[in-house]
């Protein structure tokens, strides 16, 4: 797919599982493409592309609110959002920003020059779309090490106590700038090796590939249940 022809991520909605595939390919491919003249935030972004994707194929952007912490993994985002051809331009003078910024598009709704403001940020965005009664989700998506940072702690806590909606999304992917450090990063690196937590998930996703017309094309792993 040539990705300059983009204009609106609406397009997603109408691609088979397939085309998803290949698409993807192809985000990779333009990245690397790309950021090897520019440079840029490569690891990130080939670790969201299908995240990204299917981010915007299930919600509806800009009127619901993506907001990415700390926001070197919005390449893939502003692919899909039509600024593909800028790209030659990424973090040149008057060029693309390698953050999401405002006035490059309506759907970029929060600048992060800095890690862990994502969360206190969805919480007054999904607090004015309260008091408007409006019905858009608020969607912040927070790196491992971005999760770590104090602000990000205090947004969770108000979040709780407020018990607002909105959906958080934890992208676990490891590619901070230096090495996580504290009990959270433990935490998290406990879950992704502990056996149990990843039998769970092999049986969960094996059941749902079985699930007519969700499902796809897949075979089960190995240690996956098949009785489920």
């Amino acid at each position: 797919m040539d990705l300059h022809t983009i204009t609106s991520p609406s397009f997603l909605k109408e691609l088979d599982q397939k085309q998803l595939v290949e698409l993807s390919e192809d985000i990779r491919k333009f990245l690397i493409e790309n950021l090897s003249k520019t440079g840029g935030h490569i690891g990130p972004n080939l670790g969201v592309v299908e995240l990204t994707i299917a981010l915007h194929r299930v919600f509806n952007s800009p009127a619901d609110k993506f907001i990415w912490d700390v926001g070197h993994q919005s390449y893939v985002h502003k692919i899909l959002t039509g600024r593909a051809s800028q790209f030659d331009t990424l973090r040149q003078f008057k060029g693309l920003c390698g953050f999401p910024k405002r006035n490059e598009s309506e759907h970029d709704v929060w600048e992060t020059g800095h890690s862990s403001t994502s969360l206190s940020a969805a919480m007054g965005m999904a607090a004015a779309r309260d008091i408007k009664k409006a019905k858009n989700h608020v969607v912040p998506i927070i790196g491992d090490g971005a999760l770590t940072g104090g602000m990000a702690f205090e947004a969770l806590n108000h979040i709780g106590h407020a018990k607002t909606n909105m959906i958080v999304i934890l992208n676990d992917n490891e590619m901070s700038i230096a090495p996580n450090v504290g009990a959270m990063h433990s935490v998290l690196g406990r879950m992704r090796t502990a056996g149990k937590y990843n039998k769970v998930k092999d049986d969960l996703e094996y059941l749902l590939k079985k699930i007519p017309a969700v499902g796809g094309n897949w075979l089960p792993p190995q240690n996956a249940s098949k009785t489920a």
